[in-house]
């Protein structure tokens, strides 16, 4: 409890500051004069100023879908007077859509009738909550903030599939959100109608007597592709909620304090147990702060129905970054973002990674590891005031895990992972009536380093932060957005000496003036940076870009950052169209260009892209691209070597996709890399389907192979200036079968085998790292011998130095799969059934056929997991 307090201390200045600075100052309404399109109806209907007004109803309808509720038919009025979005701008709609809000103390509710002259074409498929490609779709946003920058929307499919998710300003959303609230669809001879019921409780608002909040109600009509809108949302439009319209009339609804909890017991058996507990007992909850702050927490949260990361075998310097699957770090996530290119200040993956240290073992000795690192508890917070104020907080510890080694028969244990604590703040304050936003950002990773091995191989601790600010202005046509950043890690002079040789940073480079490796060191520092601009409306379009990152930055403990010392300069131009013209429902072109260089000067890349779209009136999709990478320098590729040039090459790729609407769709892709110098290059193959075998029951499928030829590839040796020609084929399909019993009840299955082999024609030594000509670049090293874990090289002359090298050959397999049975019982309360499956193998022998080696997963080790888990959720 004491080093717990003592972290909150140190973190709690933070977010007082942050508070403090960023005073919020209110944000004002503003009469919108919509002029951005080249059609004047479009303007017209965009600036129109559309109002609803809802009543209080005495009678609570019942959610079915039906609407047959005297409440419908004598409380409100039905608004209609829907306007086509696409694919035509502002012509009337091929089908009418009607809609009525009714409240009372606890909840808005909401009916919506689509009617349609040809019923039988309503698709009405059941799929997974959030899933946007199950069919027609209609839904209702409310902007209750009222900062014309965020809302909560609620869409139900006419299979009765919910759809929840949270605008977070732009186009920009986080479909991770998920409230608790009731909607049932019904489909009839002439109309499929809508009813839903949320809660009060589930939205965040002021706390006047009357309710003023923005509102945008759209319907989708999947066969004909066309979206329809109660207030136009120009498809050209810079932003979204800005035009929303608005709903008045809720009043006088009584102040409550909101509280939530979920308890889980959840019972697992691992056929090889890895140190995973068992038994698990957890709890989840959400309590109200006020009227726009939420504070969730979890303790000993269990993800054990979470689908496993996809399968990768990495011969590259850089880390492989990998999406969130989890949902306590799903929700709310958006308002924590601070993302410059792919790098990010929070990668919330880092909390619950994998143990990071293994002992070294002996021949007769092995080891098991837990697969993750235990979250003993983590909190946060998230909202926004009605006067643009918005702040996101996650504290999260981690408790300390071991490692268990086996010799003959014993056991002892290993310290794998230090007693951890995480916390992230984000706050940013809306000015000049939501066009400009200023915020700022800190993190912090503090680590209990009470053994040896981890004050020699971890810091102890890790600060980041940045600011940041973004301007829109003529109605959000144009906009400049600028961020700065910084990073600052202490530890012992081990740990930062290895911090200093990762791959990240390399300042062992020998051919690098400006970096190098201070053994002495206790902190490493850093900072960077990112200007962006442009016009981000209309047909024609334009960004530019400037970023850096400085030698010593590295977010690596909490966020995500491929590469230190780096400069980026871009500039991207689009010509966009979404009117329909000819067989084109509507195309884009995109031109991109991109220069690289690190702050000792060296040009690390140069790049051309041209990139273009065309969709059909019948639904289907072209897209292209074209590219080309000039000369450039390669820092990472030889691990700490020199700088090794990397000969110019292109790109091409092709893909065609088919109507997702038809009972069998899919799409098939082509990509192809070559050198100018006619040494090395890949050609990718994809193929992916969609089976829809009834309304109930889908199976879609992605395959993936690749025949890749490398002249550069890194090969480990006692040397770090070897490299070789990689003869690689890679084979991988994702697999995904869905019944739905109902929206609620549904078995899901993913399968992923995944096979990649490879194998070294030629050995190089490096010979002029800098060299245009590969032949003067590389010389060719003569195979010597070789014993059962090394090969052994050297040059023409005998006399010359003999490298050792592990064998570089590979064939690689692995399958992962889950088998899940969801049943959410009532709204928020779910029991889980998982049958987690995997296997893999790594040999350091050349299979020739990678179709073998994708046979020969079956004969792979394999583990089987099998989790049963119930949530039960109450609110009080």
């Amino acid at each position: 409890l004491a080093l717990q307090a003592k972290y909150a201390m140190k973190n709690a200045a933070f977010l007082l500051l942050s508070l403090v600075v960023i005073f919020p100052y209110p944000i004002y309404g503003q009469t919108l004069n919509y002029t951005l399109s080249q059609d004047s109806m479009v303007n017209v209907h965009a600036s129109n100023k559309r109002v609803y007004n809802t009543v209080r109803t005495a009678g609570r309808p019942k959610i079915d879908g039906i609407l047959d509720d005297l409440c419908w038919e004598q409380d409100g009025v039905w608004a209609d007077g829907f306007v086509q979005q696409a694919p035509r701008q502002a012509a009337a709609p091929s089908q009418q859509t009607e809609i009525k809000l009714l409240y009372d103390d606890d909840n808005l509710y909401i009916a919506i009738r689509c009617h349609d002259n040809s019923p039988e074409g309503i698709r009405a498929m059941l799929g997974r909550r959030d899933d946007w490609t199950v069919g027609d779709i209609t839904g209702v946003a409310l902007d209750t903030y009222h900062d014309k920058q965020t809302a909560f929307e609620f869409n139900v499919t006419a299979a009765g599939q919910k759809i929840d998710l949270q605008h977070l300003g732009a186009f920009m959303w986080d479909t991770n959100w998920n409230a608790v609230w009731d909607g049932k669809a019904h489909v009839s001879d002439s109309l499929w109608t809508v009813e839903m019921r949320v809660p009060f409780s589930q939205l965040r608002f002021s706390d006047e007597p009357e309710q003023a909040w923005g509102m945008h109600v759209w319907r989708y009509i999947s066969r004909l592709g066309e979206e329809d809108q109660w207030k136009l949302i120009p498809i050209d439009a810079p932003a979204m909620v800005y035009i929303f319209g608005e709903l008045r009339g809720i009043r006088d609804i009584p102040k409550k304090h909101h509280f939530e909890m979920m308890p889980y017991a959840g019972l697992q058996y691992i056929s090889q147990n890895k140190g995973d507990k068992l038994l698990n007992f957890g709890l989840d909850g959400k309590a109200a702060l006020s009227s726009n702050f939420t504070l969730d927490y979890t303790v000993f949260p269990d993800f054990g129905q979470v689908e496993a990361d996809p399968s990768v075998l990495n011969l590259a310097a850089y880390e492989v970054f990998f999406q969130e699957r989890r949902p306590f770090f799903l929700e709310g996530h958006a308002i924590l973002e601070y993302a410059m290119g792919s790098d990010i200040l929070f990668y919330s993956r880092r909390i619950g990674h994998a143990p990071s240290l293994l002992p070294a073992l002996t021949p007769t000795q092995t080891v098991t590891s837990p697969s993750t690192t235990d979250i003993i508890s983590a909190l946060k917070v998230t909202g926004k005031s009605k006067k643009g104020f918005s702040l996101g907080i996650i504290n999260g510890m981690t408790q300390r895990e071991y490692a268990e080694v086996e010799d003959a028969g014993s056991r002892s244990r290993y310290a794998a992972e230090p007693f951890s604590n995480y916390f992230i703040a984000r706050a940013k304050q809306d000015l000049n009536k939501g066009n400009t936003t200023i915020g700022g950002m800190f993190t912090s990773v503090l680590r209990k380093l009470d053994a040896a091995q981890f004050k020699e191989s971890l810091p102890s601790e890790a600060y980041t932060g940045g600011f940041d600010i973004l301007h829109n202005w003529k109605n959000r046509k144009y906009f400049v957005d600028a961020k700065s950043f910084f990073s600052s890690i202490s530890g012992s002079s081990q740990a930062i000496t290895n911090l200093q040789q990762s791959p990240v940073h390399l300042f062992q480079r020998t051919d690098a003036a400006h970096l190098s490796v201070d053994e002495a060191a206790t902190q490493l520092s850093g900072w960077g940076g990112e200007l962006s601009g442009g016009k981000q409306s209309g047909k024609f379009r334009v960004t530019g870009n400037l970023s850096w990152r400085s030698e010593g930055l590295d977010l690596n403990d909490i966020g995500y950052l491929r590469e230190a010392d780096i400069i980026t300069q871009g500039l991207a131009l689009k010509y966009l169209v979404n009117e329909p013209k000819g067989i084109l429902r509507s195309y884009q072109f995109t031109l991109e260009q991109r220069h690289d260089w690190n702050f000792g000067g060296e040009n690390t890349l140069d790049l051309l892209e041209n990139t273009g779209e065309l969709r059909f009136n019948n639904l289907w999709a072209l897209s292209a691209t074209l590219a080309h990478a000039f000369n450039k320098l390669d820092t990472r590729q030889l691990r700490g070597g020199p700088a090794l040039r990397i000969d110019p090459h292109s790109l091409a790729g092709i893909m065609l996709s088919t109507d997702a609407t038809k009972v069998l769709s899919g799409g098939v892709g082509l990509e192809k890399l070559w050198y100018d110098n006619g040494i090395g290059g890949a050609t990718s193959y994809q193929v992916n389907f969609l089976l829809n075998l009834s309304r109930r029951f889908t199976i879609t499928s992605n395959t993936y192979y690749q025949v890749q030829t490398d002249n550069n590839q890194f090969v480990p040796a006692s040397s770090l200036n070897i490299a070789g020609k990689l003869e690689r084929k890679t084979l991988y399909t994702t697999l995904r079968a869905e019944y739905f019993v109902t929206p609620e009840l549904s078995l899901q299955y993913y399968g992923s085998p995944y096979a990649s082999v490879g194998k070294f024609s030629k050995i190089y030594k490096v010979s002029d790292p800098h060299a245009k000509e590969p032949a003067k670049r590389y010389s060719e090293l003569v195979y010597q011998n070789s014993n059962q874990d090394h090969q052994y090289y050297r040059e023409n002359d005998p006399a010359q130095t003999v490298w050792e090298i592990d064998h570089p050959d590979f064939s690689f397999q692995e399958f992962r799969s889950n088998f899940v049975l969801r049943w959410e019982y009532k709204p928020g309360s779910t029991f889980f059934f998982v049958w987690s499956h995997n296997r893999s193998n790594y040999d350091p022998q050349f299979t020739p056929s990678v179709l073998e080696s994708f046979g020969d997963i079956g004969d792979a080790a394999g583990n089987n997991a099998l989790t049963v888990k119930c949530s039960y959720w109450f609110s009080l």
